[in-house]
């Protein structure tokens, strides 16, 4: 085939292609913000510096393409204290390190500017492959000053990560709404630095999860290598490996519970041509002695037969998948992959297309062990067993595994574990028993809880809604860029967090402070109930974007919106624009998966198997997070005391029923748009439209005082922002939110 592309120039044009690209993206920043793009380049080592040349190139690169760009030189205030940098503990992940030299930065010396971009700038390796790292949507970058040759190319494929705004900035949580609320009602105080700001790819290590992940090296003798157990992350899907080089192993058709490979088809077939040569000779027999007495008898022996058959293909079809699945799933060889250190291979989990995620509702372990230059794979029970050899000072010789149980068998202790745990049982060098120590995931040592006693402990969970990507200078127009976006964040990894990991709330006059100062509970969680707009009663993104679109501003005076017209020039109800049918199918999505964050919530409050038992469990939801909520309710329900649940501003309501004879309290909070409390058409809930949560009296539904009028609204009624007035109701009045 024929190159059109002229030799000579190839790696301009390449880099113009980067770029056509690259400015398309910065437009949306640019637009916004100033004019000028400026990237500031951050070393953080003294001899870590662009050469003039190559600050020159890149001021071309843009000048080139009509764009006016400023790049400029400083030192990171903390150069000569920074950690080490090595990017390949970086991938896929934002490291602790990269986080020091983020932080460090913008609190001692800058404050962010948002529509700039940050190159923090090593000089510690020539690494080709691990030589940069860059935060999707964060302009933010981490790269590597060697090697010099194609550095260029190297920052333009690396500045496309970071300006992608489909995992961009997610500083409006929620749905909440607008700079415009952002500035006028949080509290003082709270930082506006960029970096406070998530996304999916500033991956929080996780201490909660169906799936612990654990890895270690065993030398010949099968003891574990420098006695270390890398344990980084729990997930709620375990890992599957499809390079197979055996055919009828290899898998041509997988779903999230089912893998279907060549011998699972073959077996069923040579089962059915067995089963048919049977029924050849049963009909030949069947001729002879009851067809010429009754034609009834023989056409139920056929059908009866058909029965058989299709049982029996069935049963060994369930027989070849189980099998299939002990030595598929339970177990894989890495050989294909080589000899790998150990976090190049994590790499090599978490990246290739050949390793893919399997969730699941069971919790096991997945452990990876490195046997002689091959890394491997097995799935094991809830807790493991090792043996550890300590000298008379109580250093460590030696450690190696020794075998998994559901059980957890230690002498203050004897039941099912319910949740991952590991145990050391400690020899001397002599083979003298010495004791045994009981460790959860964050290798906390766990044992005195086996011999104290249980206290009761409030939980308190929040639970948020959808999360947009985007932004805006008011709520319409932030609320329409998520049209225009046309993406969303992934849906929730169903785990829970320690803190405000969004920023949903804390923003917001601290919302969630206010109430955890209320409720003094002894431990609280986040869980994220964030799913598609395809799950809310709008359907879609372009459904919410014409509603948003057509919706009328909230009346000056008297009300006159009863009708409207809408962008078309169309007359009609105004109720009518809001989608009040009830989407069952995406409710029930976003409560079966918060079943999955109730079985980690289940599982952290379950060190000591059955603590939770005398917990209160209070739980706080927004929007979409009614649903979650419920589903989190159906995995903890009879594992803990129902204590208050508070609601604001429900997403499709009536697909989903509260049993309020198993808390001690639910209230609603949000618009009425019927009945005989409603209020004007124009002031409600757009984003949710509202409606009575199933089970729940009308006594316990409450809405805005007549003073909030003018923050209400197809956006305002439904911002979290403005529920502050439910943290002023009177403790002892219906609705106070109050210590219990």
């Amino acid at each position: 085939m024929i190159n059109c592309w002229p030799k000579r120039p190839f790696f301009t044009y390449k880099k113009f292609a980067y770029l056509l690209i690259v400015f398309g993206i910065f437009s949306g920043a640019l637009s916004f913000a100033q004019n000028t793009l400026r990237i500031h380049v951050v070393a953080a080592q003294l001899e870590a510096s662009l050469s003039p040349e190559q600050l020159i190139e890149l001021q071309q690169i843009f000048s080139e393409n009509g764009v006016s760009v400023r790049v400029d030189q400083c030192i990171h205030p903390k150069v000569g204290n920074l950690p080490a940098l090595d990017f390949k503990d970086t991938i896929p992940y934002f490291s602790s390190e990269m986080k020091v030299y983020r932080n460090s930065f913008f609190n001692s010396s800058h404050r962010r500017t948002k529509a700039d971009y940050y190159i923090f700038l090593t000089k510690q390796q020539r690494d080709t492959i691990h030589a940069g790292f860059a935060l999707p949507g964060k302009h933010i970058l981490f790269l590597e000053t060697q090697p010099v040759k194609g550095f260029s190319a190297r920052f333009l494929s690396y500045v496309l990560v970071a300006a992608a705004d489909q995992k961009g900035i997610n500083r409006l949580a929620l749905d909440s709404l607008g700079r415009r609320m952002n500035y006028a009602e949080r509290s003082p105080g709270v930082n506006d630095f960029y970096y406070l700001f998530h996304d999916e790819t500033e991956n929080i290590g996780s201490k909660n999860g169906m799936v612990a992940f654990a890895f270690w090296d065993e030398d010949a003798n099968g003891d574990i290598s420098s006695e270390r157990i890398f344990l980084p992350f729990k997930r709620n899907s375990g890992k599957v490996n499809l390079d197979i080089n055996n055919y009828w192993l290899k898998p041509f058709y997988r779903t999230d519970a089912r893998f279907i490979a060549p011998i699972h088809v073959g077996l069923v077939c040579l089962a059915f041509f067995i089963m048919l040569i049977f029924r050849k000779k049963v009909n030949e027999r069947a001729d002879k002695s009851i067809k010429r007495y009754s034609k009834f008898k023989f056409l139920v022996l056929r059908l009866v037969l058909w029965v058989i058959f299709v049982g029996i293909g069935y049963l060994v079809y369930l027989t070849t998948d189980r099998f299939y699945k002990e030595m598929f799933f339970s177990s894989s060889n890495y050989k294909h992959v080589g000899n790998r250190a150990m976090k190049d291979f994590i790499h090599h989990l978490t990246a290739s297309n050949s390793v893919v995620d399997q969730p699941t509702n069971k919790t096991y372990w997945e452990v990876y062990t490195k046997e002689r230059k091959t890394w491997k794979m097995k799935r094991l029970k809830n807790v493991l067993y090792f043996k550890v050899i300590q000298d008379e000072k109580g250093r460590v010789q030696s450690k190696r595994f020794l075998y998994d149980s559901y059980q957890l068998n230690i002498k203050n202790f004897k039941g099912k574990a319910q949740t991952h745990l590991f145990v050391n049982k400690i020899f001397t060098a002599r083979g003298e028993f010495i004791k045994e120590d009981v460790f959860n995931y964050a290798q906390v040592n766990i044992t005195n809880k086996f011999v104290e006693s249980d206290p009761a402990r409030k939980i308190l969970v929040f639970v948020n809604g959808y999360r947009p990507v985007a932004n805006g200078g008011t709520p319409e127009q932030a609320l329409m860029r998520i049209g225009n976006n046309g993406v969303e964040f992934p849906n929730s990894q169903n785990i829970l967090f320690p803190s405000d990991r969004y920023n949903y709330w804390r923003p917001w006059g601290a919302f969630d402070q206010r109430i955890i100062d209320r409720i003094k509970p002894n431990e609280v969680f986040y869980a994220d109930g964030h799913h598609s707009v395809a799950t809310s009663n709008h359907g879609s993104v372009l459904n919410f974007t014409k509603a948003a679109a057509d919706y009328p501003k909230p009346c000056k005076g008297k009300h006159r919106c009863k009708t409207c017209k809408t962008t078309t020039g169309a007359t009609v109800e105004t109720l009518s624009i809001l989608p009040f049918k009830s989407n069952k199918a995406g409710f029930a999505l976003r409560r079966k998966n918060g079943r999955i964050a109730g079985r980690n919530l289940f599982q952290l409050l379950n060190e000591v198997p059955g603590s939770s038992s005398n917990d209160t469990l209070i739980i706080v939801a927004h929007s979409m997070g009614y649903a979650y909520a419920l589903g989190m309710m159906d995995a903890m329900k009879s594992k803990c005391v129902f204590g208050s649940f508070y609601v604001f501003a429900p997403e499709n309501a009536a697909a989903g029923k509260v049993i309020t004879s198993q808390w001690q309290e639910v209230y609603q909070y949000g618009s009425i748009p019927k009945g005989a409390r409603k209020q004007a058409p124009c002031l409600q809930d757009g984003v949710a439209p509202q409606s009575l949560m199933k089970g729940l009296a009308l006594h316990h539904r409450l809405t805005f005082p007549p003073s909030y009028a003018n923050k209400m609204g197809f956006t305002g009624s439904h911002f979290i922002g403005y529920f502050d007035w439910v943290l002023n109701i009177p403790s002892g009045e219906s609705g106070a939110i109050r210590q219990r």
